[in-house]
C-alpha cells in the first residue's frame, strides 16, 4: 500500500494472480511486468481488478538501469573482501 501510494481504500479492489512475477522499481515507486515473450499485454490478459491503475503508472527500466546494475555487481566483485582470521 505505502509503496505505491496506494489508497487504504482501493486495496480490497486490487487482484494480484499467483505466479505472475512483478517487479517493483524502488528508485520510481512503481511496478512492471516481467515479458513473457508472447507479445499480448499482461494487463489485458490478467484480471488486476478495479484498482490496478495504482499498480501500473508509466515506468519503464531502460538500457541505464541494466548498466548500472551490472556496474555495481562488478565493483561489488572486485572490491576486497576482508579475510577472517581463524
Amino acid at each position: 500500500m505505502h509503496l505505491c501510494d496506494i489508497p487504504e481504500e482501493a486495496m480490497n479492489q486490487l487482484h494480484l494472480p499467483n505466479g505472475l512475477p512483478l517487479v517493483y522499481n524502488v528508485k520510481r515507486k512503481c511496478i512492471t511486468l516481467l515479458d513473457d515473450g508472447s507479445g499480448r499485454d499482461p494487463t489485458e490478459v490478467h484480471d488486476f481488478g478495479p484498482a490496478a491503475q495504482y499498480l501500473f503508472r508509466p515506468c519503464e527500466l531502460d538500457d541505464d538501469f541494466f548498466l548500472q546494475m551490472e556496474e555495481q555487481i562488478s565493483k561489488a566483485d572486485t572490491e576486497e573482501k576482508p579475510v577472517l582470521a581463524a
